[in-house]
């Protein structure tokens, strides 16, 4: 039996790592800096039951996933791999022209959404302590029920930017660790 251990990229998880940071530090700013006057709770804005086929989609994708993976649950982090790292690097050096620079644009632009999502992760910790951060949010008017529908909203957002970026990304020269 193969042994499959998944190598995290230092630069992926460092990217990470600071951006959920920078999202904690903008969060206890944001609640710092927060109004005294509490904003009227609109009706409709809660969206629990979209969220429940959101959450539907996200325990089917990470049951299939899991157990297609030789990596087992550990497939959440993928895109934190070395695999993942080497085809982004590889994609950025791949060449001239238009299709090359679209490529790039893209491959870009989700590794730009996939460290934004992470500062917003940060972001929410504290924010959602303004009472008035969470009042017309999904879930919301409740901290928890805010928190849970926006980490379920990632849980969605990784994987697709994940398969994404396997599409959009070229074949690294030697992919280190496990390529899922």
């Amino acid at each position: 039996m193969t042994n499959h251990r998944l190598q995290l990229s230092r630069p992926a998880v460092v990217t990470a790592t600071v951006s959920v940071i920078a999202g904690l530090a903008s969060g206890v700013a944001r609640y710092l800096h927060r109004s005294d006057t509490l904003e009227p709770q609109i009706a409709g804005t809660e969206a629990w039951l979209p969220h429940l086929g959101v959450l539907a989609v996200v325990t089917v994708w990470f049951a299939v996933a899991s157990r297609r993976s030789p990596l087992g649950w550990k497939v959440i982090f993928v895109p934190l791999g070395r695999p993942m790292a080497a085809r982004i690097g590889a994609t950025f050096r791949s060449g001239a022209g238009v299709p090359a620079l679209l490529r790039c644009l893209a491959v870009a632009f989700l590794v730009l959404l996939e460290v934004y999502m992470a500062w917003r992760i940060g972001l929410q910790v504290f924010a959602g302590l303004d009472p008035n951060f969470p009042r017309n949010a999904w879930g919301g008017p409740s901290y928890l029920g805010a928190m849970f529908c926006h980490y379920l909203d990632g849980a969605l957002l990784y994987p697709i930017c994940h398969v994404l970026l396997r599409r959009a990304t070229v074949p690294a020269a030697r992919e280190e660790g496990i390529a899922v």
